[in-house]
């Protein structure tokens, strides 16, 4: 016969269900954080921003510059998912609650398609996109990650009180780099600061993330049928009286000096697509920004997104 477990007993459980939790957020943490974003839209008050779009809206965007911020971006997002993340926002809010969307994206996204992507379908859509949304776009048999994999046989209880206590210690840290998960770069720096190193290695590196990007433009297919998604969304986010603004975060003179003119013409192609009015901005048409403000080729540092959100807070309010 079993007795009443002590406090002890009680505490010792606690802490296992504790760690337990802690791990299965670090195995899962990109698919947990979106969960936990989407989550917050639900409870936007009116007047709320709601942001989407890929690596550099994580990077680029300080959600505490605006009163009520949720960054519904991700890893290699495409326009697509921008806009099913965006649908699943506004839609689980209400209308009249979010006033603005910022659209943020790299000059490559109009010609990116994950589904189309052997890699990014395997990494990213079935540990992310598929859980989520069961949507897996053109992909025709997704397979769907168990993001309790390798953890043995755990009660279903367990696991459904671990999942909502990794959901809610994301949805208190609001942002997606925390100390659980600090800024990283794309390239190995061997410690240093991008501002610390030498010219010609910037230079390398510039080119190589460029032309990685560049490949992109061979998707011509993509290309046309976003910007049928990308009309869609417009018009989706007009319905809903939410404001349109697509942002192409500052990018290093490194990287910008080795990416297509096509490329970077195919945003405002996008744009021109459709019949309502968006804001545009694109921070690459100045100087405003320094080594500093960036962790890498194209992602800004901490410095850099809270220069970025303070802009754009003059520009659009908060």
């Amino acid at each position: 016969m079993y007795g009443v477990p002590t406090m002890s007993e009680k505490r010792d459980l606690n802490d296992i269900l504790s760690r337990l939790a802690d791990q299965f957020l670090l195995r899962n943490y990109d698919c947990l954080y979106l969960r936990a974003m989407l989550d917050k839209c639900a409870s936007a008050p009116e007047g709320s921003t709601l942001i989407v779009g890929s690596s550099h809206a994580l990077n680029g965007i300080q959600e505490s510059a605006w009163h009520y911020a949720v960054n519904c971006s991700m890893h290699s997002q495409d326009i697509y998912y921008d806009y099913v993340c965006a649908r699943r926002a506004v839609l689980s809010a209400g209308k009249g609650r979010f006033e603005k969307c910022f659209i943020v994206m790299g000059y490559y996204i109009a010609y990116q398609d994950l589904s189309r992507s052997t890699v990014s379908r395997e990494t990213v859509i079935s540990n992310i996109y598929y859980p989520i949304f069961r949507d897996a776009r053109h992909w025709a048999s997704p397979t769907g990650h168990d993001p309790w994999d390798g953890f043995g046989d755990i009660p279903e209880p367990i696991k459904t009180a671990c999942e909502q206590a990794a959901v809610q210690k994301i949805r208190e840290c609001g942002t997606y780099y925390t100390s659980i998960r600090p800024r990283g770069t794309y390239f190995d720096l061997k410690g240093r600061a991008w501002a610390q190193v030498s010219p010609g290695e910037r230079r390398s590196m510039g080119q190589v993330r460029a032309e990685s990007h560049n490949k992109s433009y061979r998707h011509k297919e993509s290309f046309e049928e976003n910007k049928g998604v990308f009309q869609e969304f417009i018009r989706f986010l007009y319905e809903h009286d939410v404001m349109p603004i697509v942002v192409v975060t500052p990018f290093t003179p490194e990287y910008n000096r080795y990416i297509l003119p096509e490329m970077k013409a195919a945003v405002p192609a996008l744009l021109d697509y459709v019949a309502e009015d968006v804001h545009f901005v694109d921070f690459n048409q100045g100087d405003l920004f320094t080594p500093e403000d960036f962790m890498d080729t194209d992602h800004l540092s901490a410095q850099g997104a809270e220069k970025v959100s303070k802009i754009l807070v003059e520009l659009f309010g908060q």
